[in-house]
């Protein structure tokens, strides 16, 4: 379940490194929608708030 979570996180943050018009690769350029972002931020979030439970217990 976890790895899931990582793994959407992951595949948006290479989308972006590799894809995206801070590193110029224009008409290639990969957009990130709204509805991306969040289920980027939320997933991030919900891992990171796991893991904070689990370390706390």
């Amino acid at each position: 379940m976890l790895s899931g979570l990582e793994k959407i996180v992951q595949s948006i943050a290479e989308m972006r490194n590799a894809n995206s018009d801070a590193h110029g690769v224009g008409s290639r350029r990969i957009i990130i929608r709204g509805c991306e972002a969040r289920l980027v931020m939320n997933s991030a979030i919900t891992f990171c708030e796991y893991m904070i439970s689990v370390h706390d217990k």
